[in-house]
């Protein structure tokens, strides 16, 4: 999983009544279950990364098994010792500023000044807790920076020719991405978990609009999609013949009536509210294709790159990592 998006759900885990209490790093002596470039792993530090990972899992309705879990638990353990054992040795570090940035970042997405947000943190994990989210998204900071240099600082663009040709092999595809689209325009407010309690807070906010309220400003201010949110709730343009986009979703975009407030539509991941403005053709001109052709090579480079860098990384757990029962 990747690891700024388990902090983000652990940010929001401690805004919640249901949180778990977690330590974030161990620090007790005791049974060692692996070692790792000289730096043991400690028992304590994997149960506690599992009961973390536990967490993230259920709040991504994803089923996982015991055995999954601590596998999965202990093999990120060791990639991360690993990991951090490479940055040093490419003598790469992240400042006190850097965090203290990051943390009020996640302060900032869970509503919360800085203060407050160590506050809850404090209260939810313990005494140390705060020092001990610092220490390791320290260290995840730390792994990020030393990806940036080994990987994505060695993928070399792809040249003119190669652009062009991307393009016209994409081109060549009926109905791809590269194709005119038909696409609905649309702003969002989005509340989290398809509960009661947030079909009913959803129905208030429905009932704010109805009196008049302006959509954008209730959804800076309410919608629970922060990415959204911070555009007054414009959201991308809504494909309308996606198939990979939620069907209702999908559905709602080509029939509500224009520039009207939807009623409430319940999915997986929460209740929405939408209201649609626009219903256009989206072509792309050359240059969006060519930069759209880009950013895919680029990707497909990048994951190549990323799967032989890990590959090479598991390569020196023979000399690196000693596994104890």
């Amino acid at each position: 999983m990747n690891q700024r998006i388990k902090f983000t759900l652990l940010a929001a885990l401690f805004t919640t009544s249901i949180a778990p209490t977690v330590s974030f790093a161990q620090v007790a002596i005791d049974k060692t279950i692996a070692v790792v470039a000289g730096k043991p792993i400690s028992q304590s530090e994997l149960n506690e990364r599992v009961k973390v990972n536990r967490e993230v899992a259920k709040r991504a309705k994803q089923k996982v098994s015991d055995a999954e879990l601590i596998n999965y638990s202990r093999d990120e353990l060791i990639n991360e010792h690993l990991l951090l054992n490479r940055a040093k040795n490419a003598r790469i570090t992240v400042g006190d500023e850097q965090v203290n940035a990051a943390l009020q970042e996640m302060a900032q997405g869970n509503g919360m000044t800085v203060e407050q947000f160590k506050a809850h943190v404090t209260k939810i994990g313990g005494a140390n807790a705060w020092q001990n989210l610092s220490d390791d998204l320290k260290s995840q900071m730390t792994i990020d920076a030393l990806m940036r240099q080994e990987i994505l600082s060695k993928i070399k663009e792809p040249t003119a020719k190669e652009i062009d040709a991307e393009v016209a092999r994409v081109s060549a595809i009926a109905d791809g991405p590269m194709s005119p689209q038909e696409v609905a325009v649309a702003q969002h407010i989005f509340i989290e978990n398809p509960s009661v309690a947030s079909l009913k807070k959803i129905k208030a906010i429905k009932a704010r609009l109805d009196k008049g309220e302006d959509f954008g400003a209730v959804a800076k201010q309410v919608s629970e999609n922060p990415e959204t949110a911070a555009n007054n709730g414009q959201i991308p343009y809504i494909g309308l013949n996606d198939k990979q986009a939620d069907p209702s979703v999908v559905q709602l975009a080509r029939t509500a009536p224009l520039n009207i407030v939807s009623e409430p539509l319940k999915t997986k991941n929460g209740y929405h509210l939408f209201k649609i403005s626009e219903r256009t053709t989206l072509t792309l001109n050359d240059d969006a294709k060519k930069a759209m052709a880009k950013d895919a090579l680029m990707s497909m480079r990048q994951k190549e790159a990323t799967e032989q860098y890990f590959k090479e990384l598991d390569a020196s757990k023979a000399s690196l990592v000693e596994i104890r029962n």
